[in-house]
C-alpha cells in the first residue's frame, strides 16, 4: 500500500506533465492541462470523484458550477451572486436569456430590439424595457407577454444578489457556486450562463496567458451543451486567456467539443463505439486506459 502512496507523490510532482489520474500499463497517467477537459460517462461512474481529484491535484484556483451541492470545497450560494448586466453585450444578453428560457430566434430578436436602447442593470430592467416597448401588431402582443411572463418566473432569483460575481474569479483557492438551492431548472442553466459570460470577460480584459492560470468545472454540462453556438463559442475562446474548463457531463459532447479538448472516459460503454475495456484518457487521438485513483 505504502507503494503505492509512493507512485502517487511521484506522480504529483511532475506537473509539468500535467494531473495525475491514475495507473496505465505503462505507469503513472497524466492528464495533459494543454486544453479543455471532458469527463464522461454513465450514471454513478465516478465523473464527479474525479473531478474533485482533478480540482485538489491541478493546484490552480478554480470555480466549480455545482448543480446538486456535492463538490466539497468552500461554497457561494447562488442566490447571493451579482451580476454586472450593464458590462455585458445586449446582444449576447438577449441570447443567453434565450438560450435558458428555450426562446425562439423570433423572440430572442424581439427581446433585443425592446431593451437595446435601454438602461440594463438587472434583470428587472429587461422586464421594464419590455414593458414599455411599443407594439403594433397581435403577434408582436402575445409574444412580449409571452417573454415577460417567463422572465418574471425567474427574475427573484437576481433581485437579491450581493457579492459580484468577479469576486470569485480572484480567489486563490478553489470555490463552488451552489447551484442546488435554485427551484427551477431555467435558473440553473441561467445562472451557469451568466457565470461563464462574466468569467469570459473578467479574463478578456486581463489579456491572453501563457499556462494556465484557472480551472472551471461545469457540473451537469449536458445542460448547457446542448444549447447553441454562444455556449461553445464561450468554451473555445476562453482557453487563450489561461482558462481550462472541465465537463463533466453523462452524455458524449459534440464533436467540436472534443475536438478542442481531453477526454476522460469513466466507464466504457457500447454507445461510445470503441474497444476499450477500463476508464479511458483520449488525448491527441491516443487511447489510455488507466486503473484512476
Amino acid at each position: 500500500m505504502w507503494e503505492l502512496g509512493l507512485l502517487a507523490l511521484l506522480a504529483l510532482a511532475t506537473v509539468r506533465e500535467g494531473v495525475f489520474i491514475g495507473f496505465g500499463k505503462m505507469g503513472p497517467v497524466m492528464l495533459p492541462l494543454d486544453r479543455h477537459v471532458v469527463i464522461t460517462g454513465p450514471t454513478r461512474s465516478g465523473k464527479t470523484t474525479l473531478a474533485k481529484k482533478i480540482i485538489r491535484r491541478a493546484r490552480l484556483p478554480a470555480v466549480v458550477l455545482d448543480w446538486h451541492g456535492e463538490y466539497d470545497v468552500r461554497k457561494v450560494d447562488s442566490r447571493l451572486l451579482k451580476f454586472n448586466l450593464a458590462a455585458m453585450d445586449k446582444k449576447l444578453l438577449c441570447e443567453l436569456i434565450g438560450l435558458s428560457l428555450n426562446l425562439t430566434e423570433a423572440s430572442v430578436y424581439f427581446l433585443y430590439r425592446a431593451i437595446r436602447r435601454a438602461e440594463v442593470k438587472s434583470l428587472r430592467d429587461v422586464i421594464t424595457a419590455l414593458d414599455d416597448f411599443l407594439v403594433s401588431t397581435r403577434s408582436e402582443v402575445e409574444m412580449k407577454a409571452a417573454i415577460a411572463r417567463r422572465l418574471e418566473y425567474i427574475v427573484d432569483v437576481f433581485e437579491r444578489g450581493a457579492v459580484p460575481v468577479d469576486l470569485l474569479f480572484k480567489v486563490k483557492r478553489p470555490v463552488a457556486v451552489d447551484l442546488s438551492k435554485l427551484r427551477l431548472y431555467e435558473e440553473k442553466v441561467l445562472v451557469t450562463l451568466f457565470i461563464m459570460a462574466s468569467l469570459y470577460n473578467y479574463l478578456f480584459s486581463r489579456g491572453v496567458a501563457k499556462k494556465p492560470t484557472l480551472l472551471l468545472v461545469v457540473d451537469e454540462a449536458q445542460n448547457i451543451l446542448k444549447r447553441g453556438d454562444v455556449v461553445r463559442y464561450l468554451v473555445f475562446e476562453s482557453a487563450k486567456y489561461g482558462l481550462r474548463v472541465v465537463l463533466v457531463t453523462n452524455e458524449m459532447p459534440p464533436g467540436e467539443i472534443l475536438v478542442h479538448s481531453n477526454v476522460i472516459i469513466t466507464k466504457p460503454h457500447f454507445t461510445y463505439n470503441m474497444d476499450i475495456r477500463r476508464p479511458t484518457l483520449i488525448s491527441n487521438n491516443k487511447l489510455t486506459e488507466v486503473w484512476i485513483v
